[in-house]
């Protein structure tokens, strides 16, 4: 009798162990994200043959949709090859590292801050994103927190009619052909400035801040195009320089350090750049973020 009183006690020990730990990866699943209500984010969409870039607005209520040409061809971010851009998943899977091929190379290509990627089996359509978005083998690196929330103001947005459509103008492209008479699209340095009127952060805007790209990778130009993709977002880059000379913290990567108070563009460097924060400073006459690339 005192064995099966020890037994069922043990069990449901067992059950509310079980329960505590499934009950605390929730909580971990619902905490992780980075899709805020305050802060807008650009999504790569990457369809069977096609691509497109999704604007989510929240702070203005409205969704912008983006297709690439099919015949476009970008630079691979760590590479002097150019592939089609509706190739780059297929590239990235080959290297194992599709996300961040594909969320570099757009970006740094077009000028503009890419934060996640979303994989779809059809051609790419808001349609097919809020079809998939549910799907459990859903090839994205959004948390489940972020699909959720981010479908929840697709259906609002979508039914609402404040979906935009913008077209890339032909101004942003240079033509190629090819040796066997193909003909091939690339961003020219005009891209930029269009990026700056149309992927403005309301919320970054708002905080102008003024901020220093140090390039410390080796790598020539890396420095101007990480500048074109923040200043996209309303930040002011004021200086872009190669300092060797400078102290920064030890590894590879992005880092930044701030002398103000900028939560939202903090917000974004951390979350949509990858970039660590190492310092922070609150002097009187000094103010902004300086960002090192290493």
């Amino acid at each position: 009798m005192k064995e099966s009183s020890r037994t069922r006690v043990a069990k449901v020990l067992g059950v509310i162990f079980l329960s505590s730990l499934a009950g605390l990866l929730v909580i971990k699943i619902l905490q992780q994200g980075v899709y805020s209500s305050k802060l807008g984010m650009n999504i790569v969409i990457v369809g069977k043959e096609t691509m497109a870039l999704l604007l989510l607005r929240p702070e203005e209520d409205v969704v912008g949709w983006v297709d690439f040409p099919r015949n476009l061809k970008v630079k691979i971010y760590n590479s002097d090859a150019k592939y089609p851009a509706n190739s780059l998943w297929s590239y990235g899977v080959l290297v194992k590292n599709p996300y961040e091929v594909v969320e570099k190379t757009v970006g740094l290509s077009m000028g503009v801050v890419v934060a996640k990627t979303v994989r779809i089996e059809a051609e790419t359509s808001i349609e097919g994103v809020l079809k998939d978005l549910y799907k459990i083998g859903l090839k994205t690196n959004l948390s489940l927190k972020d699909r959720l929330m981010i479908r929840k103001f697709l259906v609002e947005t979508v039914a609402s009619k404040k979906l935009l459509e913008m077209d890339m103008p032909t101004k942003i492209f240079e033509v190629q052909v090819e040796p066997d008479g193909k003909e091939f699209v690339s961003f020219n340095s005009v891209a930029s400035l269009w990026t700056k009127n149309k992927f403005v952060l309301e919320s970054i805007l708002s905080e102008n801040v003024d901020l220093v790209v140090n390039n410390l990778t080796g790598q020539s130009g890396l420095g101007t195009q990480v500048a074109r993709q923040l200043e996209s977002t309303g930040m002011r880059v004021i200086e872009v320089k190669s300092d060797q000379g400078s102290e920064v913290t030890a590894g590879n990567g992005c880092f930044f350090s701030v002398s103000g108070k900028y939560p939202f563009t903090e917000s974004l460097l951390v979350q949509q750049m990858n970039c660590l924060e190492f310092g922070k400073t609150e002097q009187e006459g000094e103010k902004g973020i300086t960002v090192w690339l290493k």
